[in-house]
C-alpha cells in the first residue's frame, strides 16, 4: 500500500511540473510573437507615391525640350560634286542630308561642315516648305558650317549660342536630348547620356575637350543641337562612333567661339605657340606640363620660351593637364598674344607669345 501510495504523489507531481513547462511555453510564445499590422490602404500607399512622381516629371522634361526647340530644328539639304578619281571616272553629283538649327535672327543655321563641302546647292527644309540658303564659312578642324537662309520664312525658333560664364561642361552620366532630322525625317528627339570628355581619340588629337554620347547617329543627324533636360544647348552633334555605339558632341562654348569667328571672318583661325610638350608627375605639386621641345623660329622661341619650362597658366586658363593646354590655347589664341606663364628653376615667369597659326 504505501508502495503505491508513493508512486501515485510521484505520478502527481510529475502532471504538475509538465502543466507549469507547458504554461510557461504558452506565455512565452504569446509574448515573444511578432505584431501583426495589417497593410496600410491603398489610397495612402498611392499618396506616398504621389509625392515623388519622378517617371511622369523625366517624361514631361523630354517632351519640354523637344516642344521648345524643334521650331529651331531643320533639315539641311546639299548636292555636292565629287570630282573623279581616275581617268575612267566622271564627276558625280551626290544629294546629302543632314541636320541644322537656328541661331540667330538674320536666319543663320548651325550645321556640320562634312554635309556642306563640295555642295554647290544648298536648301534647307522646314515646316513644309523649301528655302535656299548659302553657306558663308566652314571649320573642318570643329566640323561646323554656318549657313545663311537666301529668304527666310516669316516666322522661326533660334536656340542661344551666345558664350556666357558658365564654361563648365556637362556632367558624365547627366541625360541629354538630340532633337534632329534622323533618316531625313522631320525632327524628333532622342534620350541619351553623356558618357565621357575626350581630348583625344585613337591618334587623334583635338584642339579643344569633346562631349562623348552613349548614342551613334545615323544619317541625317550630324549637325543636330543636343539640350539638357532644362532646355539648355548642351553642343553639336558632329561625328558618330558606331563601333562604340557613341558619338562626339562639340560643346556649347567652342560651337559659341567658331559660330562667332565664321560669321565674321568665314574661316576659324587656330592657334599654336610652337612647342611640344609632355606630361610629368612632381612630388608635392602633382601633374604638370612640361615644354619638351621648341619649334626652331617659332613664336615661342623668340618670346624665350625654353625647354624644362613648367607651363603653369596660359591668359587665364590654370594649366595642370596635356587637355587643359589645348583647351586654353583653343580658347585665348584668337590672334595677338598670349600670356604664357611659366615656372623656370623655381622662379615664375610671365611671357607674352605671339599667336601662330595651324595650317590645314
Amino acid at each position: 500500500m504505501a508502495k503505491f501510495v508513493r508512486k501515485f504523489r510521484y505520478a502527481i507531481v510529475s502532471v504538475a511540473v509538465f502543466c507549469i513547462c507547458c504554461s510557461r511555453i504558452a506565455w512565452t510564445s504569446a509574448v515573444a510573437a511578432p505584431k501583426v499590422v495589417a497593410p496600410a490602404p491603398a489610397s495612402v500607399q498611392r499618396e506616398d507615391h504621389a509625392q515623388m512622381p519622378i517617371l511622369p516629371q523625366f517624361e514631361n522634361a523630354i517632351v519640354d525640350v523637344f516642344n521648345g526647340k524643334k521650331s529651331a530644328v531643320a533639315r539641311v539639304v546639299c548636292v555636292s560634286k565629287f570630282p573623279e578619281t581616275s581617268a575612267d571616272e566622271v564627276s558625280s553629283n551626290q544629294v546629302i542630308a543632314g541636320s541644322g538649327f537656328f541661331v540667330s535672327d538674320r536666319a543663320h543655321v548651325l550645321t556640320s561642315a562634312s554635309i556642306v563641302k563640295n555642295a554647290h546647292m544648298i536648301w534647307i527644309d522646314y515646316m513644309g516648305a523649301s528655302y535656299s540658303a548659302e553657306c558663308i564659312g566652314s571649320d573642318a578642324h570643329t566640323n561646323v558650317a554656318v549657313l545663311r537662309l537666301l529668304r527666310p520664312p516669316s516666322e522661326f525658333g533660334i536656340v542661344d549660342v551666345s558664350e556666357d560664364n558658365q564654361r563648365s561642361l556637362a556632367s558624365i552620366g547627366s541625360f541629354v536630348v538630340f532633337v534632329g532630322c534622323k533618316l531625313g525625317m522631320d525632327p524628333s528627339p532622342e534620350l541619351g547620356n553623356i558618357s565621357g570628355k575626350n581630348i583625344s581619340y585613337s591618334d587623334n588629337m583635338f584642339l579643344t575637350t569633346y562631349l562623348r554620347t552613349n548614342l551613334p547617329f545615323c544619317g541625317g543627324e550630324s549637325g543636330a543641337p543636343v539640350f539638357d533636360l532644362r532646355g539648355n544647348l548642351v553642343g553639336m552633334m558632329i561625328a558618330s562612333l558606331p563601333e562604340m555605339s557613341s558619338s562626339f558632341v562639340l560643346p556649347k562654348r567652342a560651337l559659341s567661339k567658331v559660330f562667332g569667328e565664321l560669321v565674321k571672318n568665314g574661316s576659324v583661325k587656330h592657334a599654336n605657340i610652337g612647342v611640344e610638350v609632355q606630361s610629368e608627375y612632381r612630388f608635392n605639386e602633382g601633374q604638370e606640363i612640361v615644354i619638351s621641345k621648341i619649334i626652331s623660329g617659332s613664336e615661342a622661341e623668340k618670346a624665350g620660351l625654353q625647354p624644362g619650362d613648367v607651363i603653369k597658366k596660359i591668359g587665364t586658363f590654370p594649366v595642370h593637364y596635356r587637355e587643359d593646354l589645348h583647351n586654353a590655347i583653343f580658347f585665348c589664341g584668337d590672334g595677338g598674344v598670349i600670356d604664357v606663364a611659366v615656372e623656370r628653376n623655381g622662379k615664375r615667369l610671365s611671357l607674352p607669345v605671339k599667336s601662330e597659326y595651324i595650317v590645314d
